[in-house]
């Protein structure tokens, strides 16, 4: 029996939420919201480069677990080259741009005639259905080349994000928000067809006495044709035969079009976990977190964690216990040069930090003798003996202390 099995093609019975989200319907706004349709709106391509490429950029260290401590561990193939088209970054890329676009991310395990593991791949979640077979057993059904195979559980890295109780597939960030998304689409048309069709200053031409019908016509499309269009918009116009013209339509300050599209992109970042402030330039956002640091960690505990422990969890089934994968966090929290110098200072003091471990950390290259954890001269451990004599030349050759009286003349 290989690594995985490939079960027989039966009829199953549907969950009831396997199938692929209907989110083609039309929202409030007007207009129809589907997945493939989502990234064409700037904040959720956005939302799902930064999320996606911001996972794909972290280290990833290999570890096992040995009693309370923590050894270094063999790395897998697939942290390097999972199939023969993608290197790591480039996979949990797509992995990741899965879970952001639709709520699943399936990973076909690839595998030789004996059964060992050879490869991992990414398939398209609309190419998936998740079921339940005649058994009750979870079956995916993957459609491509024409066809269909049904595989089972066990064949299929199915990683989730929000799941609703009895439900078997993980649900689409664009359908839970598609009224949001529905709403940034329509302001965006609505701009593109200000500016883009009609004279930008929309109004009646009012015109004394009685005119005909093909008299108002021409009049209309002689104003239209010089007036109407982008390229033509601030020109001036001129009336003749005592005609006026009168506005009528709003602005798109008056009517609230830029402050209805920061306001949507706002709602789409704080759904993707995203600071606002990366999406658009939403006014105050920057002075809620001050700080790189301090807004890389919100990011980081309420965006990037929750998805970096969903992919730690899922490939580190792949290994022999009690090994696994962690995401090197640090790699991704900021900091400027003087919050640098003070976390360090403190690190060496706790002697939890050695000054080859902060030199790697800054990208150079180690000193002789820099893996030693330093002693202050200040303390020393009771349980450090050996450590009392170096403490009193230190203190011998630093002077009196200053809480001593220095003899007089001295």
């Amino acid at each position: 029996m290989g690594l995985f099995r490939t079960v027989g093609r039966r009829e199953a019975r549907d969950s009831g939420f396997t199938r692929f989200l209907d989110i083609g319907t039309p929202t409030h706004a007007g207009i129809s919201v589907t997945q493939d349709a989502a990234p064409n709106l700037p904040a959720i391509y956005r939302c799902w480069s930064l999320n996606a490429d911001t996972v794909a950029s972290i280290p990833v260290d290999t570890l096992a677990k040995l009693g309370d401590r923590r050894a270094p561990y063999p790395e897998p193939f697939w942290l390097r080259e999972p199939n023969e088209e993608q290197d790591w970054p480039q996979f949990i890329h797509q992995a990741q741009l899965s879970l952001e676009a639709d709520g699943n991310a399936f990973i076909l395990k690839l595998s030789n005639a004996g059964g060992n593991l050879t490869g991992l791949r990414v398939l398209a979640p609309g190419n998936v259905e998740v079921k339940r077979d005649a058994e009750g057993r979870i079956v995916y059904v993957v459609k491509g080349g024409g066809g269909q195979e049904t595989f089972a559980a066990t064949a299929i890295m199915h990683i989730r994000w929000m799941v609703l109780p009895g439900q078997l597939r993980g649900l689409s960030p664009v359908m839970a928000a598609k009224q949001t998304i529905g709403t940034a689409f329509a302001a965006e048309q609505f701009g593109a067809n200000f500016f883009g069709s009609g004279a930008t200053v929309s109004g009646v031409i009012a015109v004394p006495g009685k005119m005909k019908t093909e008299d108002a016509d021409r009049l209309r499309d002689q104003f239209k044709k010089k007036h109407g269009g982008v390229s033509k918009s601030h020109a001036i116009g001129v009336l003749t035969d005592g005609a006026e013209w009168k506005q009528l339509s709003v602005n798109p300050e008056e009517s609230q079009f830029l402050e209805t599209r920061k306001f949507t992109d706002a709602q789409i970042a704080n759904l993707y976990g995203v600071p606002p402030e990366y999406v658009t330039a939403l006014e105050g956002a920057k002075g809620y977190v001050t700080g790189l640091y301090a807004r890389q960690y919100m990011w980081l505990q309420t965006g990037i964690n929750p998805r970096l422990l969903r992919i730690e969890q899922a490939f580190s089934r792949l290994l022999a216990r009690p090994a696994y994968i962690k995401f090197n966090r640090n790699s991704f929290l900021a900091m400027d040069p003087a919050e640098r110098k003070d976390f360090y200072a403190a690190g060496q003091l706790g002697r939890w930090i050695t000054q080859n471990e902060i030199r790697e950390k800054e990208d150079m290259d180690p000193l002789p003798g820099g893996d030693e954890l330093l002693w202050s001269v200040q303390w020393q451990p009771p349980d450090r003996p050996d450590m009392q004599d170096e403490s009193s030349q230190g203190a011998a050759m630093s002077g009196p202390s200053l809480l001593e009286e220095a003899p007089d003349g001295q």
